[in-house]
């Protein structure tokens, strides 16, 4: 059954079902997981406790596994370790972006998370007869591994 939802201001219609379904038969590893570079793996070794808790509420009211993003990437990739790297990535939903801009928001550099919805993102060996959209985040996260880029 389709719904609607507001952040801010966009609008997205959305099948909490046939988004569950989607990570269940689909979406079955984790994007950071099939990587085998350094940064992914250190965003898979925090993936659980990177969100805030309000996100994962919000990730689970769209029928999405917080533990399986569609992918995840490091702004900061690059030969030296800061204590925390910017992360982007995706996690995608049945449904569509059906009103507001499909553009990052504003953020301020101090802000350490963020996401907006999207109709942009990688589709590689997504089904084609089924609507995607996908919410897409940022997020500062802790270098924890003992390897360097």
């Amino acid at each position: 059954m389709e719904s609607e939802l507001y952040v801010g201001e966009q609008k997205i219609r959305f099948d909490r079902d046939a988004t569950a379904a989607l990570y269940r038969d689909t979406i079955t590893t984790p994007g950071a997981d099939r990587c085998t570079c350094v940064s992914c793996k250190n965003f898979a070794a925090q993936r659980g406790t990177i969100f805030p808790k309000d996100f994962l509420q919000f990730l689970n009211q769209l029928g999405i596994d917080p533990l399986k993003e569609w992918e995840a990437f490091d702004y900061d990739f690059g030969p030296e370790i800061s204590p925390s790297h910017l992360y982007g990535g995706w996690f995608l939903f049945s449904g569509e972006l059906v009103a507001g801009q499909d553009k990052t928001p504003e953020r301020s550099a101090q802000q350490a998370f963020g996401h907006w919805f999207t109709s942009s993102f990688p589709t590689g060996t997504l089904p084609k007869d089924v609507k995607l959209c996908a919410v897409e985040f940022l997020a500062q996260v802790p270098w924890v591994l003992p390897e360097t880029l």
